[in-house]
């Protein structure tokens, strides 16, 4: 072939298969940066509202009520939208615009969940009356709303009048309500456990054994900022700032704390003090205790009058009460589904959903359940703890949150297909094996976005999921963290290490004194205050503490790299094993009992004293 027949060849046919080979590669290269963009700015807008909803209830004092939750998550919402239009701006979208690509918000709580979406408002508020529209339902408008709360609860019928509904939780807290076998009403609350790892309970001293370690009265404390209101000679008032390390002890999931740090003269000028050096906190500011209240503490104390209570005696038993009163309830739910032939009524649990691949009809469980038989799951022994991990209750409590987040999660994206009528087929997502234990085991905010065009006829469609791990409402396994033990003094500038409890050297060190508190209490608190001066004048000042000083350790903290003990194997007392024949030099390794004593105990005194909607069920 003559060279000038190979050059028509390129040109006429080369050429063009090239330029068009590498416009078609320079696309996709051009959609998959559009997809990682995309990402991106999901992921930051989720992170986003997840800062706004811990910012709103680590300074809020009711941040566990059910009122001032949904405030708290109407903000996150807004931070969310507001992040999102605010990256997209550029791109020409705006808010209104944004919406009809969010199909669904999932804000995941303690005991269950809220949805935010789509929904068509046939209300309307006309002279201050609700009027109900009578339009086709086409016609209606649709508005963005926070659904109604949805409980991870499951339904289980046994004998002949046996119909229990199960209310579950992020731990190992239930709320039994039904009829047992014999027809009697059951409305329970508690926390459900092996009660055999519960032993040698000394009511008087206030002490058990619990996994093998003692659990015995604490002395705890933390400093604290009080704004207090002090009483001047002239009867005007202004407000005074102390920081000072503060005993307490739990008292009704509030904190109680005894006052040795100041003068009788500071105190006598406060405008709430009455002599009793006992107070709680009220908006940073100290509310002393009465006679009436303060005798009814002691009592509950244990002591015949307040008199009686002094630095050394005023201690917590909070984790002692959490075991005790844990292996009563337990003992009595094992009762109530023993002998029975489960079976599960609830439909969404019953009806596995499937997510269909709209492009080849592919076939796809969302989520692969555990294999593991009902009758099982309130069948406690050493293997079944509902303390751990790998229990079959716990494998069936997330499975029971998660066959009712995907029912719910696919209506309400169905829906959103229905109302916006976009051209494009909204669905839900297959979300990973990893995914579904943060939601199951963690305070989260999970995200959607689909339907933006990103080129080659492709569209965006993808989640965002982040846990929020420092909230007031869920105490997980992973919330503790251990450092010696604090004294107290009017100095916060305490230096410490704080660990992780399942830090290898930490593990080591073999440390006397160990003490736990929540994760949350290592957090930097904020007060902001208004005080009136002698001179009459209105001052605002912002004010900034730690309950607890210290600085994370280096190892399992900042680093995270010295982890080597799971949950598990801290309360169960069993050795480490490497997967991964990595470290088999670890292999046989068992936690430190000290550590394992701190905390267990410390996991479950805050358990015990989170804010929960049932409570109410727990003495029925």
């Amino acid at each position: 072939m003559k060279i000038q027949h190979l050059a028509v060849v390129f040109i006429i046919i080369v050429l063009p298969i090239s330029i068009v080979v590498s416009q078609y590669v320079n696309n996709n290269i051009q959609v998959e940066k559009k997809q990682s963009e995309y990402d991106s700015i999901l992921l930051s807008s989720t992170n986003d509202a997840v800062e706004a909803f811990q910012m709103n209830t680590l300074s809020n004092a009711y941040s566990t009520i059910n009122d001032s939750k949904i405030r708290d998550i109407s903000a996150a919402v807004n931070s969310f939208y507001n992040s999102l239009a605010t990256a997209f701006g550029s791109s020409g979208y705006n808010i209104q615009d944004l919406n009809g690509y969010i199909p669904a918000l999932l804000f995941t709580m303690y005991d269950g969940y809220y949805l935010y979406g789509d929904y068509q408002n046939i209300v309307s508020i006309e002279e201050g009356t609700q009027v109900y529209s009578t339009q086709n339902s086409n016609q209606l408008e649709t508005s963005n709303a926070i659904k109604p709360y949805i409980y991870y609860s499951c339904e289980y019928k046994g004998g002949a009048s046996f119909d229990i509904i199960v209310n579950y939780t992020l731990d190992n807290y239930i709320t039994i309500m039904g009829k047992d076998n014999n027809g009697n009403i059951v409305n329970r609350s508690g926390y459900f456990i092996n009660p055999a790892t519960v032993t040698n309970i000394n009511e008087s001293q206030g002490t058990l054994q619990s996994h093998g370690v003692t659990i015995k009265p604490e002395k705890l404390g933390e400093y604290i900022e009080a704004i207090d209101t002090v009483k001047l000679s002239r009867g005007t008032t202004f407000a005074s700032t102390d920081v000072a390390y503060y005993n307490y002890v739990y008292y009704n999931n509030q904190k109680y704390y005894l006052d040795t740090t100041n003068s009788n003269t500071y105190l006598e000028s406060l405008s709430s003090y009455n002599g009793i050096r006992l107070f709680r906190m009220n908006n940073n500011l100290r509310v002393y205790l009465n006679e009436n209240e303060a005798q009814s503490f002691a009592q509950f104390l244990g002591f015949n009058s307040y008199n009686e209570i002094t630095v050394d005696n005023y201690l917590d038993r909070s984790a002692f009460k959490y075991y005790k009163e844990s292996k009563e309830f337990s003992e009595y739910v094992i009762n109530i589904f023993n002998g029975q032939n489960l079976t599960i009524q609830t439909e969404s649990y019953n009806n596995q959903l499937n997510y269909t691949k709209t492009a080849n009809g592919e076939t796809i469980p969302i989520h692969a359940r555990t294999a593991y038989n009902v009758n099982d799951i309130f069948k406690i022994s050493e293997s079944n703890d509902p303390e751990a991990e790998d229990s079959v209750f716990n494998e069936h409590r997330m499975d029971v949150i998660i066959s009712s987040i995907e029912s719910n999660l696919m209506s309400i994206i169905s829906n959103f297909n229905i109302h916006q009528n976009a051209g494009y087929e909204f669905a839900l997502p297959v979300m990973t094996e990893d995914d579904w234990y943060k939601i199951t085991n963690n305070i989260t905010i999970v995200t959607f976005m689909q339907g933006l065009p990103i080129g080659n006829y492709k569209y965006y469609s993808n989640y965002s999921i982040v846990v929020n791990s420092k909230n007031k409402e869920f105490i997980s396994r992973d919330s503790i963290i251990l450092a010696e033990r604090e004294t107290g003094n009017r100095d916060i500038d305490v230096t410490r290490n704080y660990h992780n409890p399942k830090c290898e050297k930490l593990n080591d060190e073999n440390l006397d004194n160990l003490m736990g508190y929540s994760n949350i209490d290592y957090e930097q608190q904020i007060v902001t205050y208004d005080i009136t001066k002698p001179d009459y004048s209105i001052e605002t000042n912002m004010l900034y503490y730690y309950p607890h000083s210290g600085s994370g350790a280096y190892e399992c903290i900042i680093g995270k790299e010295d982890v080597l003990y799971t949950s598990d194997n801290l309360i169960k007392g069993t050795q480490f094993s490497n997967i991964n024949d990595i470290e088999t030099t670890k292999a046989g390794k068992t936690a430190n009992a000290k550590v394992r004593e701190a905390y267990i105990t410390a996991l479950a005194r805050e358990k015990y004293n989170l804010y929960k909607v049932n409570a109410y069920f727990e003495n029925y």
